[in-house]
């Protein structure tokens, strides 16, 4: 159940999604300096909204990303990806 250390974050405005990279992206958290940026957009209206967000620590829990991104608007998606064998 360990993260691969990445994840996305999807915000219903694209101010937000701003406000979130220009806050978040190169902050350390424990061991890690993460990067938030724009995901390449899978659809037209979450365009811009839609984060990816990299060095995550392994040990990130779904709470805590969702924690950490929400201070910056309403998340409509959020999801951190796991290794698939270990789950």
């Amino acid at each position: 159940g360990q993260s691969l250390g990445y994840g996305f974050v999807n915000y219903i405005d694209p101010k937000d999604a701003e406000k979130a990279i220009n806050t978040l992206n190169g902050l350390r958290l424990q061991t890690k300096t993460i990067k938030v940026s724009y995901a390449r957009p899978s659809s037209a209206s979450i365009r811009d909204a839609n984060l990816y967000v990299s060095g995550l620590p392994k040990t990130m829990t779904q709470k805590e990303l969702e924690q950490l991104f929400s201070q910056y608007g309403r998340i409509i998606t959020s999801r951190i990806l796991v290794d698939q064998v270990t789950g």
